[in-house]
């Protein structure tokens, strides 16, 4: 097996999160990170295509080790691990796109607030 799954078999046992849960958790914290690290707007395609270009390393990876250990590829399987990836962040690129959701509000004050401190005349 490749440290990459190694990796994963850790985590796995260590938080005790299903290898689904954990791809969906790695894809929001490199959506998110990417956007904070490289001040990339959530509705922009840069993040999205980083997550995909980490999803497909990561089963190529997977696939290499199948064929080791199996000597057959999955392809279900790691079509499923890249759609599951990939699902939460299209969500929120999506929302962040075509929705207010993450826009920013303008604080508008109002010229003159009455306090109601002063006496009526």
């Amino acid at each position: 097996m490749s440290p990459l799954n190694d990796l994963k078999n850790f985590i796995v046992d260590f938080s005790g999160l299903a290898k689904d849960a954990l791809h969906v958790y790695v894809a929001l914290i490199i959506f998110l990170g990417a956007c904070l690290i490289f001040r990339w707007k959530a509705s922009e395609w840069k993040p999205l295509g980083l997550i995909l270009a980490v999803a497909v390393v990561a089963e190529l990876i997977d696939i290499r080790d199948t064929l080791l250990i199996e000597k057959r590829v999955f392809l279900g399987g790691n079509w499923h691990d890249i759609w599951n990836t990939m699902l939460a962040p299209v969500l929120l690129f999506l929302m962040a796109r075509f929705t207010v959701v993450f826009e920013k509000r303008e604080l508008v004050l109002p010229d003159e607030i009455e306090s109601g401190d002063e006496p009526e005349v």
